[in-house]
């Protein structure tokens, strides 16, 4: 039943007692049915101006009370921000040969024993912000990526529910994300002057009603062509705590190969997101999923002032056994977060790897 009944609902009225109620104050017959009736769809969800900061919940005092409380129960604080990038299906045998990915590789720690957890691409997405793919890739091979709408409650919560609720913040920033009211209603679109097309199974936060419906204005669109686009924006003026980057299939290799997305992303931290910006956040620059080989295993490397040069790495260190569920348990520690599955509670936090 639509929102605009919650009201009836509420005072348990009959919808009759409702219109003698409101006829008493001298309101118009129309206005009562409309209040009734009127279609949830008739309640448009559209994105703030999204060169703003998202709007908060609570009092900036409070927020701040929040996160110094998150930040007490950290057990490992070492970076203020982070900024997750995402490829698309590489071996990593292939992608560290890359020259583009040898090259960043040689300024952080390049893990050598990483491993994505599902084939194919979607439920690795849900994975990275929810500790869990919710069974997705139990489905055929032809259907695991078909994208799912989770509802609204507390069995599909996402590291945005553990970062809002201690008063820090979040963003999803996607290369040509579509305009208008409801972009999670778009699963896909060509985008015309070869800039890289756009698919919503590569914008996970998307999947989840409490998204679309409370924080669409926290989903950015990046307009891949100008030099100018919200993200740099927001770079400038300092980026959110949580920050998730969804290039368009051309720059993440999708559509194209491990020589266009290592140049992209490149260039990116080199042009784009540069050292100053960078400064107190962590990227992790990752992979969705192998693109065959039998382990899973994918290039991952964490980039920042924080992290000691690869020069300075551990080989130990770097060979352990990570997955995505090892970032996310990282990102939750490091913000004093609780887990929000087995999964990620259970999962390797990254270590040894630190200045």
């Amino acid at each position: 039943m639509g929102n605009s009944i919650a009201v009836v609902q509420k005072g348990k009225m009959s919808p009759t007692t409702v219109l003698r109620a409101i006829s008493s104050r001298s309101v118009p017959i129309f206005a009562a049915l409309l209040l009734i009736f009127l279609p949830v769809g008739a309640q448009k969800i559209t994105p703030a101006d999204q060169s703003n900061q998202p709007q908060i919940t609570k009092s900036p005092e409070g927020k701040q009370e929040e996160a110094a409380r998150a930040a007490a129960r950290a057990s490992a604080h070492h970076f203020d921000r982070v900024v997750i990038i995402v490829l698309e299906n590489v071996d990593y045998e292939l992608a560290i040969q890359n020259k583009d990915l040898a090259e960043l590789a040689s300024h952080g720690a390049s893990f050598t024993n990483f491993h994505a957890l599902f084939h194919p691409s979607y439920p690795n997405y849900l994975a990275m912000v929810a500790g869990t793919d919710f069974g997705t890739h139990n489905r055929s091979r032809l259907t695991a990526d078909s994208q799912v709408n989770f509802p609204d409650d507390d069995a599909h919560r996402t590291i945005a529910d553990r970062l809002v609720a201690a008063g820090l913040d979040f963003k999803q920033y996607a290369e040509e994300l579509p305009g208008g009211p409801s972009p999670w209603n778009v699963s896909g679109e060509h985008v015309a002057q070869k800039l890289g097309n756009y698919t919503r199974r590569h914008v996970p936060f998307l999947s989840f009603r409490e998204v679309q419906q409370k924080w669409c204005d926290h989903v950015v669109r990046v307009d891949s062509s100008k030099a100018e686009n919200y993200f740099v924006q927001d770079a400038r003026k300092g980026l959110v705590a949580y920050s998730f980057y969804s290039p368009n299939m051309t720059h993440d290799g999708h559509d194209t190969s491990v020589t266009v997305a290592g140049a992209w992303v490149r260039k990116f931290l080199n042009e784009t997101f540069t050292e100053k910006l960078r400064a107190g956040t962590l990227v992790v620059i990752t992979f969705d999923e192998s693109g065959g080989n039998t382990d899973n295993r994918i290039y991952t490397l964490f980039l920042g002032d924080m992290v000691k040069d690869a020069s300075q790495q551990d080989p130990t260190a770097l060979g352990k056994r990570y997955t995505h569920y090892s970032v996310l348990r990282t990102i939750e520690d490091n913000f004093g977060l609780p887990p929000l599955t087995a999964n990620d509670r259970d999962a390797e936090p990254i270590t040894g790897i630190w200045k």
